[in-house]
């Protein structure tokens, strides 16, 4: 495919950290794929193996995509590149999850629970994993406990998950919270398992560490290891995962964040949108470079988003661009 001057820029970035905006439709996997294949080449990267490079990605079908399409990149520009598995591509939880269990050897005989096993836990345990100490305190239901009953289960583990993933304030919580957060720690570990905020929290809490010594080597070796951190979607990042890309960054890492403001759809999970506003602010020596065409949509669709996106005036300057492979007749949608 035919590269754009800005794709072009951005596959060639080399050192220092990137923000790459990425605007609907204008092929940030290809670029991505293309700027690994770009570092991992001998003249270029200054000798980087697949395992020095992390691509952070927001599901694992995306992750799935994007493996395939830097295997094929790699393979088009360096041939039977050695090592290629060793790149970790995947999701925050994933990745946590490995450090976890391939470097600190107590996590090895724990379980990682899906959502519906959490809840049966919880359900099944209400007095030990702290759910009946919790009281309402608003609302027509207020000054009751909750109860076992799915909603209030519910109820209680996102407020759990709020309190590990966003910036709360732990001596402001109602003391049956607080409570019920330390029992539901208690539970997991009693029977071995983790959540999926969970996995975050203990990986996080590992690379801060400063006395334990399988963990001190732990940030040891991701420094001298992760030399390249790509993160996928960073509109969506909530404050638990941005500490750990701060911390990747601070033992070593040149950071890549990709996304675009005018998409975040997660605020109302967690996700914190001064993440990616004030990137360039947070980070050292911070290129900026903005993929702004959109080759999925016909021109009336691009100027009716671009309008629509001018309308908030609190987001990063770009404007999306029509890149003319869509037909368009005018009538189809006005601008």
């Amino acid at each position: 495919m035919d590269l754009t001057l800005s794709q072009r820029k951005a596959i060639a970035h080399e050192g220092g950290n990137l923000q790459l905006i990425a605007c609907a439709g204008s092929g940030k996997t290809e670029v991505v794929a293309r700027r690994i294949a770009h570092l991992l080449t001998p003249a270029k990267g200054g000798g980087l193996a697949p395992r020095n490079v992390v691509a952070f990605t927001y599901t694992d079908k995306a992750a799935a995509e994007l493996k395939d399409r830097i295997v094929t990149r790699c393979r088009d520009a360096l041939g039977d590149l050695p090592g290629l598995a060793e790149m970790y591509v995947g999701t925050i939880h994933g990745y946590c999850l490995q450090l976890l269990q391939t470097n600190l050897f107590e996590f090895l005989k724990y379980s990682v629970l899906t959502e519906i096993q959490t809840r049966l836990l919880v359900s099944r345990n209400s007095v030990k994993s702290g759910l009946s100490g919790v009281e309402i305190i608003s609302g027509p239901s207020a000054g009751q406990r909750l109860k076992r009953g799915p909603h209030d289960v519910k109820i209680f583990l996102e407020a759990l998950n709020v309190i590990r993933e966003d910036n709360v304030d732990f001596g402001a919580l109602p003391e049956g919270l607080k409570t019920g957060y330390d029992r539901y720690d208690d539970l997991l570990d009693e029977h071995r398992y983790l959540d999926y905020s969970r996995i975050m929290v203990e990986a996080i809490a590992a690379l801060h560490d400063k006395d334990d010594p399988n963990r001190i080597r732990l940030q040891e070796t991701l420094g001298s290891l992760v030399k390249y951190l790509i993160v996928d979607e960073y509109q969506d990042v909530n404050p638990l995962q941005e500490s750990l890309i701060w911390r990747l960054h601070e033992l070593g890492s040149n950071v890549c964040v990709v996304g675009d403001d005018d998409q975040t759809i997660y605020q109302w999970r967690g996700s914190e949108i001064r993440n990616i506003l004030d990137f360039a602010k947070r980070y050292p020596s911070v290129e900026n470079i903005t993929i702004a065409e959109n080759f999925r949509s016909s021109p009336g669709v691009v100027d009716t988003a671009r309008l629509i996106a001018q309308l908030n005036t609190n987001r990063l300057p770009k404007a999306m661009l029509a890149g003319g492979h869509q037909r368009f007749e005018r009538g189809d949608l006005f601008d």
